[in-house]
C-alpha cells in the first residue's frame, strides 16, 4: 500500500504541501508535547515556587494542542495557613489557548479517576500578596470525578463512594476569587474524628458557592460569612465509648442502629430557617465504659436556632441529662464562638458520674493553682438568660478530691464542692468547696508536712456572664488551728543559716484573697509556736512565738507587695544555756514592709521592737562576761524600746540602725548576718560612758576611747531610709 494514497496524490499541489505540513507540524507536536510532559521540564515549569505550589505526575500523553492525559498527580500547595494535598489516579483536561492571550489560564473541564484530597491548618504561615489585578487569572470551571475515594479535613476524614464537581477561579499576585456552583457527595461513607469512627453507612450531599471577592475583603473564616452552602447527611450513628478506667481516658467507638438526620443551609454566615439537624447517639461512658444511654440531640432553626438534648435516666448510675437551649439571631460567629454565649438562654438539668472534675475549676481559674482532682458525681440545675448563668442555678458535687496551690504551698483533700447563682450586678457565679480534712505540703516537696487540719472553706466567686466568668473571678480561702506537727519544715523559707528553727509545734491559720491566676491580693496568717526552739546569729533560744503575718496591697505586674502590719510576739523565752526565769519577752512590729519578688527576691522593712531587756541584743556581740562591768549592770535594767531597718534576701539577713533604750541604756547596732557568718558594730551608752564593739566572725575588738566616733565613722550597711513615723505618733 502506497504512503501516500492516490487519491492525495491527484490534488493539486498547493494542497500536498499545505497537508504534509500539517503532518509535519503534528508530528512535531507529539513529539515536543509528549517530551514535554514526560521530562523535567514540565516540574521546571510547574513548581516555580515549591513552596506554595507543587506537582508530581507519572506518565503524560497530549494527542491535541491543549488537551493532556496525566497519570498518578499528586498536587501539594499552601495558602496562608491551610495546606491542601489531592491525588489522582488519572486526569485528563482541555486547555482553552485563545484565553492564553488575556493572561488567563482556562481549562472549561477536568476529569479525573480515583481522587483523595487533604485540607489542613499548619503552624508555618505563608504571608499572602497585598492585593493587586496583575497577576495571571486560573479559571477551572469544572473539575468532575465520579470516583473520589476520601476526604480528610483536618481531623474529620470521609471515606466512600464519592463524587464531585468544583469549579473555581482565582487571580494570581492578590487578585479575587471566585467559587463557581460546585457539589460534592458520598454514599456509604465512613466518617471518622481523630481515629474514631462517627458514622457508617453515610450518605452524604452538599453543594456551596461563593462570590468573587479579594482576600482582605473575607480572610480566613470570615469568608463562611459570604458562602452558601448546603448540607445533607442520611447515615447509621456509631455509639461513641469513653473508657475512664485507666490512666488515660480512652475514646472509642461501638456499633449501633441509631442515626443521624440533616438538612442544614448557610447563607452569608447565618443558618437558614428550617435548617434541622437529629442526632440519636448511643453514649458507653464511665470505668470500662460500662454506663450506656442513648443521647439525642436535636437542632431547629427559625427566627432563633433551638438546641435540645435528652439522655434518659440510668436506674444503676443515677445519670441523666435534659436540655432545653435557644439562641438568638441565626448568624454563626466562626471566627469568634463565644460571642454566642451572650446570645444563649435556656435550662440545663442532669446528673453525670464523671471521673475527671477539673473542668469545673476551669471555668473558674486561669492558671491551674486550684483543681478538682479524679472524678465524682456531678448534679446540676442551671439555668442562662442572656449567657449569663441566672439565679436559681446549682452545681453540688457530694464528693470530690480537691487541690489548691497558694504562695507555695500545696493543699490537698477529699471536698464537697456546692455551686451557685447570687442576686447582684451583674448576677456573681459562687462555688463553695468545703475541705473537712486537708494536708499542706511546699509545692517542690510533697512528702515534707507543713501543716494539716479541719474544715478549710474556699470560695471563689465571678461574673455569672459566661464569657468574661473566669476575668473577674477572686477568691477566698480560709482554715483556723491548723496543726504544725514541725516548726523545722518552716526553715525552707528562712534561706539563712544566722536563723534557724530547731523544733517546736504550732497552730496555724490563714485567710487570704486571690484572683482568677492564683495570686494573692490581701491576707492574712497567724501562727502560734509552742515549745520552739530556734538559734539566732549562734544564740540559741526557747520559749513561745506568734506570728501575725499581713498583706495589706499587691502589685502582680511587677512583683511588689506589701508586709505593713506584720507582728512577731515572743514570751516565755529562755536565752541560751543561762538560768534565767524564762519570762523573757520581745515583740516585733513591722512598720513598713516591702517584698520585691522579681530576681532577685528580697523583703525591705522598718521594724519596731519592745524588749524585756537588752541582754539578748547585746548577747549577739559578746559574751555576758566581756562587757565592763557598768554594762553587766544595766543588762536587766527594764523594758527596751527600739527599731531598725532591716533586709532579708536569700543568704542574707542585714539590720541597719537598730537604735534601742530605756530609762538607763543607749544602744546603737549595725550587724550582717549573711552566709553563716557575723559582723557588725555596737555602740553603748551610759551617761558618759561608752563602748563600742567590731564583730567580725568570731573576732571582736573593743573601742572604749572615742566610741561615739568610731561608731559614727564606721560605713553603712544599708543606704538610708526617709524617717517613718512609728505607731503611736499621731500622724501618718
Amino acid at each position: 500500500m502506497p504512503l501516500i494514497p492516490e487519491r492525495v496524490r491527484r490534488w493539486p499541489r498547493p494542497w500536498r504541501v499545505a497537508l504534509l505540513s500539517l503532518l509535519a507540524l503534528y508530528a512535531l507536536y507529539l513529539l515536543a508535547g509528549n517530551v514535554f510532559l514526560n521530562t523535567p521540564l514540565f516540574d521546571a515549569v510547574t513548581n516555580r515556587k515549591p513552596e506554595k505550589f507543587t506537582m508530581q505526575t507519572g506518565p503524560a500523553l497530549t494527542l491535541m494542542p491543549g488537551q493532556a492525559v496525566v497519570w498518578n498527580i499528586r498536587m501539594r500547595g499552601q495558602a496562608n495557613r491551610t495546606q491542601y494535598v489531592f491525588r489522582a489516579d488519572r486526569a485528563s483536561a482541555w486547555i482553552d489557548l485563545p484565553a492564553l492571550l488575556r493572561k488567563e489560564v482556562r481549562i472549561p473541564r477536568i476529569d479525573a479517576t480515583g481522587v483523595e484530597a487533604e485540607v489542613e491548618r499548619v503552624e508555618k504561615a505563608i504571608p499572602p500578596p497585598p492585593r493587586g489585578d496583575r497577576g495571571w487569572t486560573l479559571r477551572f470551571d469544572a473539575i468532575h470525578s465520579d470516583t473520589i475515594r476520601s476526604g480528610r479535613f483536618g481531623k474529620l476524614l470521609i471515606v466512600g463512594q464519592g463524587r464531585g464537581n468544583v469549579g473555581f477561579l482565582k487571580q494570581l499576585k492578590g487578585g479575587p476569587s471566585e467559587l463557581f456552583d460546585s457539589t460534592a457527595g458520598f454514599d456509604d461513607a465512613q466518617v471518622s474524628f481523630d481515629g474514631v469512627n462517627v458514622l457508617d453507612d453515610a450518605h452524604i450531599t452538599a453543594r456551596f458557592h461563593f462570590p468573587r471577592h479579594y482576600r482582605d475583603d473575607a480572610p480566613g473564616l470570615q469568608k463562611l460569612g459570604i458562602t452558601w452552602a448546603q448540607l445533607q447527611i442520611d447515615a447509621r450513628s456509631q455509639g461513641l465509648r469513653i473508657d475512664t478506667g485507666g490512666p488515660h481516658v480512652k475514646v472509642g467507638s461501638a456499633v449501633s442502629n441509631a442515626r443521624l438526620t440533616a438538612d442544614v443551609t448557610l447563607e452569608e454566615g447565618a443558618l437558614r430557617p428550617g435548617s434541622r439537624l437529629v442526632w440519636r447517639l448511643p453514649l458507653h461512658a464511665g470505668v470500662n465504659a460500662d454506663d450506656r444511654g442513648l443521647l439525642s440531640l436535636q437542632l431547629d432553626v427559625a427566627q432563633d436556632m433551638r438546641v435540645q438534648a435528652r439522655l434518659p435516666r440510668d436506674p444503676e448510675t443515677g445519670s441523666e441529662l435534659n436540655a432545653d437551649l435557644r439562641v438568638t439571631g441565626r448568624k454563626i460567629p466562626f471566627q469568634a464562638p463565644a460571642e454566642l454565649l451572650p446570645r444563649l438562654s435556656g435550662k440545663v438539668q442532669g446528673a453525670w458520674q464523671f471521673q475527671s472534675l477539673n473542668w469545673i475549676s476551669d471555668l473558674f481559674v486561669k492558671k491551674p493553682w486550684f483543681h478538682l482532682d479524679g472524678g465524682g458525681l456531678l448534679k446540676a440545675d442551671v439555668i442562662i438568660a442572656d449567657g449569663q448563668l441566672a439565679p436559681g442555678s446549682t452545681v453540688d458535687i457530694p464528693q470530690v478530691a480537691a487541690v489548691a496551690e497558694v504562695a507555695g504551698v500545696r493543699m490537698r483533700g477529699d471536698a464537697h464542692a456546692q455551686g451557685r447563682i447570687v442576686e447582684g450586678e451583674p448576677p456573681q457565679a459562687e462555688l463553695k468547696v468545703q475541705i473537712p480534712r486537708f494536708q499542706a505540703a511546699p509545692t517542690n516537696a510533697p512528702k515534707a508536712v507543713l501543716f494539716d487540719g479541719r474544715q478549710l472553706a474556699l470560695t471563689l466567686r465571678g461574673d455569672a456572664r459566661l464569657k468574661q466568668l473566669s476575668d473577674g473571678m477572686r477568691a477566698q480561702l480560709r482554715f483556723t488551728d491548723a496543726r504544725v506537727p514541725d516548726l523545722t519544715a518552716y526553715n525552707r523559707y528562712l534561706g539563712n543559716d544566722n536563723v534557724r528553727l530547731l523544733g517546736g509545734t504550732g497552730l496555724l491559720s490563714g485567710d487570704v484573697s486571690l484572683d482568677a491566676s492564683g495570686r494573692v491580693g490581701k491576707g492574712s496568717a497567724d501562727l502560734r509556736g509552742t515549745g520552739a526552739r530556734l538559734s539566732v546569729a549562734g544564740i540559741a533560744m526557747r520559749g513561745d512565738a506568734q506570728l501575725q503575718a499581713r498583706l495589706q496591697r499587691a502589685d502582680f505586674d511587677s512583683r511588689q507587695f506589701d508586709l505593713g502590719g506584720t507582728t512577731v510576739d515572743l514570751r516565755n523565752i529562755h536565752v541560751g544555756d543561762e538560768k534565767s526565769d524564762g519570762r523573757w519577752w520581745g515583740k516585733v512590729a513591722i512598720r513598713s514592709g516591702h517584698i520585691d519578688a522579681a530576681a532577685p527576691f528580697q523583703v525591705d522593712g522598718l521594724v519596731d521592737l519592745r524588749l524585756r531587756d537588752a541582754g539578748p541584743l547585746l548577747g549577739v556581740f559578746a559574751q555576758r562576761s566581756e562587757y565592763p562591768r557598768w554594762v553587766l549592770g544595766m543588762l536587766d535594767s527594764g523594758e527596751v524600746q527600739a527599731s531598725g531597718q532591716l533586709r532579708w534576701r536569700s543568704g542574707e539577713l542585714i539590720v541597719e540602725d537598730l537604735q534601742a533604750e530605756n530609762e538607763r541604756l543607749s544602744l546603737q547596732a549595725r550587724l550582717d548576718l549573711s552566709h553563716g557568718k557575723r559582723r557588725g558594730d555596737l555602740y553603748l551608752r551610759w551617761g558618759v560612758l561608752g563602748a563600742g564593739i567590731e564583730l567580725e566572725g568570731e573576732q571582736r575588738k573593743w573601742h572604749l576611747a572615742g566610741a561615739r566616733d568610731w561608731y559614727a565613722e564606721q560605713p553603712r550597711l544599708l543606704p538610708a531610709k526617709p524617717a517613718a513615723t512609728k505607731p503611736g505618733d499621731g500622724t501618718r
